[in-house]
């Protein structure tokens, strides 16, 4: 599987093997370099979203709780699941006025900030699980790789070349890099379309349906 070395060896290659420096003349070549994958892998991730990046886990509630944290990791609501039930998303402000301080079952979820909100406040002591699109953590070491360095190494290496070739102020150079990034992400785009259609039962066992109805706010 290609690391993060591999891919900042290419990139250095693409872009002419310059020395990068700071604005006071210290060499930063490596550190920029490894600074624009991980700004590319942040980008294919919210370009073309992979099972990998699909994670759940228990979110516990006490009775009388009305939020609690969401995982560090976080980055997409997939589903809430109460009791094998798919909760409603909605609107903060609209749950505010539906639901006030009211207590009871849960129905409904919002999400603000960095926190999971359930309506009616739980009136009891709730489990429900967060099916979530989390972000990978950045590459560090040498050694790191993950399901992109695997995959789309072309887009992290052109997209990631761009950067850099920004940064040389090299616009015929951004223009090929970013046009080439544009072909390999299609192809990525194209691997995880088949990965999602062989997986198809499994992500409706998953998910499962969403229920129609959705709350109607209390009148004022």
């Amino acid at each position: 599987m290609p690391t993060l070395a591999d891919l900042r060896d290419s990139v250095f290659d693409l872009v002419g093997r310059p020395i990068l420096t700071d604005p006071y003349g210290v060499d930063k070549t490596q550190q920029i370099i490894t600074n624009a994958i991980n700004e590319a892998l942040r980008h294919i991730q919210r370009l073309a979203p992979a099972r990998v990046l699909e994670k759940s886990t228990i979110l516990n509630f006490a009775a009388g709780q009305q939020f609690v944290a969401l995982p560090n990791d976080y980055r997409e609501v997939i589903s809430v699941v109460l009791n094998g039930r798919p909760l409603v998303r909605g609107d903060f402000e609209l749950m505010v006025r539906a639901f006030g301080t009211q207590q009871g079952t849960p129905s409904n979820y919002t999400i603000l900030g960095t926190n999971l909100w359930l309506f009616p406040t739980p009136n009891a002591a709730t489990t429900v699980t967060f099916f979530y699109r989390a972000w990978l953590p950045n590459l560090v070491n040498d050694t790191d790789s993950n399901w992109y360095t695997d995959n789309a190494f072309d887009y992290l290496r052109f997209k990631a070349a761009a950067t850099v070739a920004r940064r040389l102020t090299a616009p015929d150079e951004v223009q090929l890099f970013e046009s080439l990034a544009e072909e390999a992400l299609r192809a990525v785009q194209a691997v995880i379309i088949a990965e999602q259609t062989a997986d198809a039962p499994r992500t409706m066992r998953t998910v499962g349906a969403q229920p129609t109805q959705p709350v109607t706010p209390a009148a004022g």
